[in-house]
């Protein structure tokens, strides 16, 4: 039985070996053909700008690929921030709107506490009206 598993790995690494080699011997048939000087180095030029404008053309497709990507991730950064400056400002509001609460809370308590002190002192018989407490 055969390995399913590699046989496609495999397949590709052989092609990829079979094309590196192509090109090397395409590049060594070019030097050895019996061609004039002129002949040749216009051969070797058309094909090095040939290969100078496929990689321009790949540096462009990659330049605007990377761009999309910039612009992507900083969309999504600023909906992050703002997402989170929104859920900061509520948690704010909320704070301050407990320590509001808390505080009348104590200060109806301390008032309470004194209008019951006053009326103890009163219910004494002393006739003195009580100190404050706080």
């Amino acid at each position: 039985m055969t390995d399913n598993k590699n046989c496609g790995h495999t397949f590709t690494n052989g092609l990829t070996y079979l094309l590196i080699g192509g090109g090397i011997g395409a590049g060594l048939a070019l030097l050895f053909a019996p061609k004039s000087g002129t002949a040749l180095r216009s051969d070797i030029a058309d094909v090095t700008r040939k290969g100078y404008d496929a990689t321009l053309e790949k540096a462009t497709e990659l330049r605007d690929q990377s761009a999309a990507a910039v612009t992507a991730v900083k969309e999504k950064a600023e909906a992050v921030y703002d997402f989170a400056s929104a859920k900061i400002s509520a948690g704010t509001e909320a704070i301050n709107n407990a320590a509001t609460s808390a505080t009348g809370a104590v200060v109806d308590g301390i008032e309470k506490i004194q209008n019951e002190a006053e009326q103890v002192s009163k219910q004494i018989g002393n006739g003195r009206k009580s100190t404050n407490i706080v």
